[in-house]
């Protein structure tokens, strides 16, 4: 039996995990390589035509190992997105998937839970600032009121595997904790949050929080071919060093 390419997921820190840790809750065991590039991080607060270059660099380090390139990372998924329309790439994988395809397959699944209801999309700054995901949730539930917060201290606190406890006003903020307050339903849209996921719900029981990077098992394409559940680390940078990761990776994946 031919031996598939593995599956390239990139993100500009440790969040892209919790796509790798749904996968594999699904039943997804393919191989996996790893990107914590920590070198653009972080990417939410670049500017526009900074986040196009990163496009690029993703593109062509997966098209060197992968058929697949899962794009974890709201931020670039947003400019990617964008991208798409008007311009032509002439390199990558045959497949990319971004966190805008999870956000868009989340939002058709989970449809008439979101209807009516007060929705709040938490990402980045860039990702807040976007209309891309508000523009989807009232294209497909025209009745929801949606609003977004920029959660910049709880990313880098979750993204630099800085230690933090819930009660923590400096990383769960008052504005975010007041957002949260009137809210029926949160979108954690950037890859970091379903990390906090459990803190976040036991000090918000009434709001029920969606992942969309766990709706990415969805949409791999099928692979004929053996998988072994391998993973390959590769870390950029010097903020987070690769033997950290290596041991963050370790212990969340196998943590419930």
């Amino acid at each position: 039996m031919i031996e598939a390419k593995p599956i390239f997921i990139a993100d500009s820190c440790v969040g892209g995990l919790s796509v790798l840790k749904s996968m594999r809750a699904s039943g997804a065991n393919q191989d996996v390589v790893f990107l914590a590039d920590y070198a653009v991080n972080p990417l939410g607060i670049k500017s526009d035509e900074a986040i196009r270059e990163v496009v690029f660099q993703w593109l062509g380090k997966a098209d060197e190992v992968a058929d697949t390139l899962v794009i974890g990372c709201n931020t670039l998924s947003i400019r990617y997105d964008q991208l798409l329309r008007t311009t032509r790439f002439d390199t990558g994988p045959a497949q990319v998937i971004s966190m805008v395809d999870c956000f868009k397959y989340m939002v058709a699944k989970e449809n008439e839970r979101l209807s009516g209801k007060r929705v709040l999309i938490i990402g980045t700054v860039f990702t807040a600032s976007q209309t891309t995901y508000p523009e989807i949730l009232r294209a497909q539930c025209p009745s929801i009121e949606v609003t977004t917060i920029a959660a910049t201290e709880l990313e880098r606190a979750i993204a630099r595997l800085q230690p933090w406890t819930p009660d923590d006003d400096s990383v769960l903020t008052g504005p975010l904790r007041a957002s949260l307050a009137l809210t029926d339903v949160a979108i954690l849209a950037c890859t970091c949050f379903p990390m906090a996921r459990l803190e976040l719900e036991r000090q918000f029981p009434e709001v029920v929080f969606l992942d969309p990077g766990a709706c990415c098992a969805a949409l791999l394409s099928d692979h004929s071919a053996t998988r072994q559940g391998r993973l390959e680390l590769q870390v950029t940078g010097d903020a987070v060093s690769h033997d950290r990761v290596v041991e963050f990776a370790e212990t969340y994946l196998q943590s419930r």
